[in-house]
């Protein structure tokens, strides 16, 4: 890409997020936003309109002049925002018992959403697959009043690989699942699609609400029938040499667990996700229901607390093993399980603390902002800040020597 393009392409890019953060601005604010003169933002506004990204949105109001006392003489400039029917991105989150579906539109609003119930464990992965096209296209069908769907991206409870291949399911016990190419068969129309791990999407959807700090390091963790996890540094997700960073869940912390057929017996989703704790709760006379224990703390139950404190302290011991290894300002819980957090806050910074040197800073605990639609959520927003970010592959590419020799022919002729 000559220098002109590869200048103009990041000034866009630039432009785009601006509206996205300000929500409308005039030609004359963006270009200070930019720092760039009027007539260079203008020509890209120009651009973005013509490829229907940007769109007027009415009259700013009247500006003063710069001593602040008598307004400007002449037409107020016209505000610009991004055009929201430019395109709609679709989140799933793939639940083991639930099917969320989310769309944003162009300027980063929710449309709609919708969770359904879903068995995945009675079904097999070419089942699923196809359960899922089926469902998604009828909620397409319920947006066909929307932009057209330029981004399509399901979270699932398992590793991904970078081509879309679901490497291992351990819920499900499915592995070398390659679900990316089933959804493109099954929506040729939808130029990106993507597979997404679920704490991954999760910890984004996180950071589309809360932004990120220079500096920030930040772990998400998805606490659910298993656990998983998400690093995050200045925003931008930490995925490992193979993709298998943050793969919390998978810690090692005793020798069995609460859960004798966990696929890691001993590991932290072992002690602290929900099919372990309910277990648990179960042993000690209660049911394997999420809301009966969370009832049963809140009326001061004997075997609830005592599960309550048995899950504190596990978490505490996970926390602090990840503390010791990343140092992050911030450790975010999301999902079902995080409830428990609420009420034992106080037992789990304890063991967190309990299990460092004393003196060592800790992290902020806090739970999740995004909800039950997290992962769905950040699978959504993942390609929607795509569209308004610089594309590194196109500004950094190389020709290849085809293109290169026939470049410098051109230049000497």
């Amino acid at each position: 890409m000559s220098m002109p393009q590869t200048v103009r392409h990041i000034n866009e890019k630039r432009a785009l997020a601006a509206l996205l953060r300000a929500g409308t601005l005039s030609r004359a604010d963006l270009a200070r936003e930019l720092g760039l003169t009027r007539s260079t933002a203008s020509s890209i506004v120009a651009g973005l309109m013509k490829d229907g990204l940007v769109r007027d949105a009415g009259e700013a109001a009247t500006e003063p002049q710069s001593n602040g006392d008598t307004p400007r003489i002449g037409r107020p400039g016209t505000l610009l925002a991004l055009n929201a029917a430019h395109g709609t991105f679709i989140g799933v989150d793939l639940g083991i018992d639930h099917l969320h579906l989310l769309a944003l539109d162009f300027a980063g609003r929710v449309l709609t959403q919708e969770r359904l119930p879903m068995s995945s464990a009675a079904m097999g992965p070419e089942r699923m697959a196809e359960t899922l096209a089926e469902r998604i296209i009828g909620f397409r069908e319920r947006l066909s009043a929307a932009g057209p769907v330029r981004g399509l991206c399901v979270a699932v409870p398992g590793v991904v690989d970078e081509r879309g291949l679901v490497l291992r399911l351990p819920i499900l016990g499915w592995t070398g699942w390659q679900l990316r190419e089933a959804l493109r068969r099954a929506f040729p129309d939808i130029a990106e699609i993507e597979v997404e791990n679920d704490a991954n999407a999760f910890a984004v959807a996180d950071g589309l609400r809360d932004g990120a700090s220079a500096g920030s390091r930040s772990v998400h963790l998805l606490l659910d029938a298993g656990v998983g996890g998400a690093i995050l540094a200045d925003g931008a997700l930490q995925r490992g040499a193979h993709g298998y960073a943050g793969e919390i869940g998978h810690m090692p912390l005793g020798e069995k667990g609460f859960l004798p057929d966990a696929a890691l017996p001993g590991s932290l989703e072992s002690f602290v996700g929900r099919d372990a704790i309910l277990h648990r709760y179960h042993d000690l006379g209660g049911t394997r229901e999420l809301d009966a224990l969370l009832a049963g703390i809140g009326a001061g139950e004997a075997s609830a607390r005592r599960c309550l404190g048995e899950w504190a302290h596990y978490l505490g011991r996970g926390l602090a093993t990840i503390t010791a290894l990343i140092d992050p300002s911030e450790i975010v819980l999301g999902g079902p399980v995080a409830a428990l957090f609420a009420t034992g806050e106080a037992e789990v910074k304890q063991a967190l603390r309990r299990h460092l040197l004393p003196g060592q800073p800790l992290p902020a605990l806090r739970l999740s902002h995004s909800g039950e639609a997290g992962a769905a959520l950040g699978g959504a927003g993942l390609l929607h800040r795509r569209h308004l970010s610089v594309d590194e592959d196109f500004v950094f590419r190389r020709a290849d020597p085809d293109q290169a020799e026939a470049s410098a022919s051109a230049e000497m002729r």
